[in-house]
């Protein structure tokens, strides 16, 4: 064949071929689940070598999805609670506390996350240098206040929807529980029985809740070592805190 011909064959192919590439249709995700109660800050955003998340502690994980990684945050020991969660480049995992403020983090096209979830290659997890990231519905640092000892019965309970939630130990479990539900943007917390961690978006049941004499709270937990004890409810009695902000 002459050179010319094939020099056109050629270049031919490698139209051919990048018009198939730019009229590929884009890739095409189910909407990620995302569990307890956070939200999607930015569906896509560019990330930095520096990261947009502050405080930041990266993970990779083989099963990386929004909601792995957003667990994961949620229930990793950091001495500030990570409050926001990124997933990136498929598997990686960004769990921060914040977001940068000089400069912000920059909102990039929703189709430049592209790259399908390790966990679930139905889910986008980011892609090179682009996050999505989640925030958690954490109350700001504020503080709670006792508002006494209250009946908890089947019956007759003391709070409207209340979330239960125990701890493995119940070491402290007043500041244990005040914290979950801080975490969980619940402004009501008590204590019941000396195991028993309720938190509530509304407070007291519809109708009241019945106060009852402080007394009635007399289940004790332990403090860390040399500082005695606290009260932590009672047999159906919670005591109950409310956020001040």
């Amino acid at each position: 064949m002459p050179i010319l011909a094939r020099t056109r064959l050629a270049t031919s192919s490698l139209v051919l071929v990048l018009l198939v590439l730019l009229t590929r249709p884009a890739l095409s995700f189910s909407p990620p689940p995302i569990p307890l109660n956070w939200t999607a800050v930015l569906p896509c955003a560019s990330d930095t070598p520096a990261r947009v998340l502050t405080n930041v502690r990266t993970h990779t994980l083989a099963n990386n999805t929004p909601a792995a990684c957003i667990a994961l945050c949620a229930t990793s020991p950091s001495p500030t609670e990570y409050t926001y969660a990124g997933v990136e480049y498929a598997d990686e995992c960004h769990c921060g506390t914040g977001l940068t403020s000089s400069p912000p983090p920059q909102a990039a096209p929703a189709a430049e996350c592209d790259m399908p979830c390790a966990g679930d290659a139905d889910l986008a997890c980011g892609g090179p240098w682009r996050i999505q990231i989640y925030k958690s519905p954490a109350l700001p640092p504020g503080s709670w206040s006792l508002q006494g000892c209250f009946l908890d019965t089947p019956l007759q309970p003391a709070f409207s929807s209340p979330t239960h939630h125990s701890f493995p130990t119940n070491l402290d479990l007043v500041s244990q529980c005040i914290a979950y539900c801080q975490h969980a943007g619940l402004p009501w917390a008590g204590v019941e029985d000396a195991q028993d961690c309720q938190c509530s978006r509304s407070g007291y049941a519809t109708g009241g809740a019945r106060r009852v004499d402080e007394g009635e709270c007399n289940s004790t937990c332990p403090l860390p070592p040399g500082a005695g004890s606290q009260y932590c409810g009672g047999l159906q009695r919670l005591m109950v805190y409310e956020y001040g902000g």
